[in-house]
C-alpha cells in the first residue's frame, strides 16, 4: 500500500526528536546552547524584575537614619525596575517536493534519506544564525567589507563564519542597532555565489546563480545583513543580543527596554574597561582585570563564562600553556571544551565560541542570562497537527520553523565586557 502525506509526516515527527534537534542546532555553538532556556511563555512581554538599588536608612543617630530611608519619595529604600522585554520573530523554511514524496511514497525511508540533509541543515543553518544574533547589538549585522567586482573584502575575516553561499544580502553604511538607521538607497540585493574561509572573502552576484558583480549603490565599507535581518529603520524585532545589552561604551539616557539605565551603568548594563585601562595588555591581562572589576568595584558575584572567539581564546591558551598551566575541562552535555584561569578571587571558565565577534569579549553570570520564547527555539509549525505544509499557489511542500524570541540579561552588573584588539 503507498504511503499517505500523514506516514511521511508521522515519519518525521519521530525522527527529528528533541534530543535530534539539540544536537543538530546546540553542536559546536557553545552560548547558544548554553544559554538557559524559558520556553513556551505567554504574554506580550518577557518580563524580569531586578533589584538595582538596596535600602540606605543608615546613621549614627536614628533620626539621620530614617532621613536616610525617606529622602526622595522612598528613593532612600530598596528600588526595582523592570526589564519588559518583546518577543520578537524568525522563520526558517526549506521545500520538499511533490514529485520527491511520490517517487518515495511506496518507501518513506527513501523519502527521509532524500530530504534529511536539507532538514539538518535547516536547523543548522538556525542554530548558525541565532548564535550569532545572540552576540549582536540588535542590528543583526554579519560584518563589514568592501567590494570589488562582486568580491567583498571582510574588515574581521573571521566573520566570513557568518556567511553562507546562497544567501541574499543587504548593505547599509550603519549597523542597524539604531531605529535612525536606514539602508543605502537604491542598493540592489547581492547573492552570494561563493565564500573563501581562509581568505575571509565572499563572493556576490547581481542576480540569483549569476557570476560575480557588484550590486546597484554597494560602495565604500559596508555592513552587511541577510535581507529582511536588518535591525534599523522600520525593521521586524527578532532579538537584542549581549552587543545591545551590555554595549562597548557607556549607555546614554535613552530608554532601554524600559529603563534608563544612566541611573546606575554599570549595574544596568554591565562593566566595561575604558581603552586607557587596557593599553599594553596581554588578552589573558585583560580578562583578568575585567573579572576582577565585576568581582571588586561592582562587589557583584563575578562572571562564570567568559565567550571568545576560537582564535583569541587560543592566545590565552597559549600564553597560560607557555607557564607550564592549562587546565581544560569539557561540559557535559554537548562537550564544549573550555579552559579555566583565576582571577578576583575566584575560578572562570574560558568558552571558544566562532559565532563571539573577533574584537571582543563577553563575561557572563550564566543563571542571570536567559533566551524566552513563546514556543521552543526553534519549533515546527504544525498548528494542523502537520510537520509538512501545503505551499500556497504550488504542488510542493514545506518544512517551516519559528521562533519568537526575547533575550534578557537580567541582571548586567553581573556580566562585562572588553576588547580583544
Amino acid at each position: 500500500m503507498a504511503s499517505t502525506i500523514t506516514q511521511f509526516d508521522a515519519f518525521l515527527k519521530d525522527y527529528y526528536t528533541k534530543d535530534k534537534i539539540d544536537d543538530l542546532t546546540k553542536k559546536d555553538r557553545p552560548f547558544f546552547g548554553m544559554v538557559k532556556r524559558e520556553e513556551d511563555l505567554g504574554g506580550d512581554q518577557y518580563i524580569h524584575p531586578f533589584i538595582f538599588q538596596n535600602p540606605q536608612g543608615f546613621g549614627a543617630t536614628l533620626a539621620k537614619a530614617q532621613q536616610g530611608s525617606q529622602q526622595g519619595s522612598g528613593n532612600g529604600n530598596i528600588q526595582g525596575r523592570k526589564w519588559k522585554v518583546a518577543y520578537g520573530d524568525y522563520s526558517a523554511s526549506v521545500e520538499i517536493g511533490d514529485k520527491v514524496i511520490k517517487a518515495s511514497r511506496s518507501n518513506v525511508g527513501a523519502f527521509l534519506r532524500d530530504q534529511e540533509t536539507e532538514i539538518n541543515g535547516l536547523y543548522n543553518g538556525f542554530g548558525d544564525t541565532f548564535s550569532t544574533y545572540l552576540y549582536s547589538n540588535g542590528g543583526q549585522a554579519l560584518g563589514s567589507a568592501t567590494i570589488a567586482a562582486g568580491v567583498l573584502t571582510l574588515v574581521n575575516a573571521d566573520d566570513v563564519v557568518n556567511f553562507e553561499v546562497g544567501q541574499i544580502l543587504v548593505p547599509s553604511v550603519n549597523d542597524g542597532s539604531d531605529p535612525a538607521h536606514i539602508l543605502i538607497a537604491g542598493a540592489g540585493q547581492g547573492f552570494v555565489i561563493a565564500v573563501n574561509r581562509n581568505a575571509g572573502t565572499v563572493t556576490v552576484s547581481t542576480t540569483s546563480g549569476g557570476a560575480a558583480g557588484t550590486p546597484a549603490n554597494w560602495a565604500g565599507t559596508m555592513f552587511l545583513f541577510r535581507d529582511g535581518d536588518f535591525g534599523g529603520s522600520g525593521a521586524t524585532r527578532i532579538l537584542l543580543g549581549l552587543g545591545a545589552w551590555i554595549p562597548a561604551s557607556d549607555p546614554t539616557s535613552t530608554t532601554f527596554e524600559n529603563i534608563n539605565r544612566t541611573v546606575d551603568v554599570a549595574r544596568m548594563s554591565g562593566i566595561r574597561l575604558t581603552t586607557a585601562e587596557i593599553t599594553g595588555l596581554t588578552l589573558e591581562q585583560r580578562l583578568k582585570r575585567l573579572v576582577t572589576r565585576m568581582r571588586g568595584r561592582n562587589f557583584g558575584p563575578g562572571p562564570d563564562a567568559v565567550f571568545l572567539n576560537p582564535e583569541k581564546w587560543q592566545n590565552v591558551a597559549d600564553t597560560l600553556e607557555s607557564r607550564g598551566y592549562r587546565e581544560i575541562g569539557k561540559d557535559a552535555e554537548f562537550g564544549y571544551e573550555n579552559l579555566s584561569f583565576k582571577a578576583g578571587g575566584k575560578t572562570v571558565k574560558l568558552y571558544a565560541d566562532p559565532f563571539c565577534p573577533v574584537n571582543k569579549a563577553f563575561a557572563l553570570k550564566m543563571d542571570t542570562v536567559k533566551l524566552g520564547g513563546l514556543s521552543k527555539i526553534p519549533e515546527v509549525v504544525n498548528g494542523d497537527g502537520l510537520e509538512m505544509l501545503r505551499k500556497v499557489a504550488s504542488n510542493d511542500y514545506e518544512y517551516r520553523l519559528v521562533a519568537y524570541p526575547a533575550f534578557v540579561v537580567a541582571a548586567p552588573g553581573f556580566c562585562g565586557t572588553v576588547s580583544t584588539v
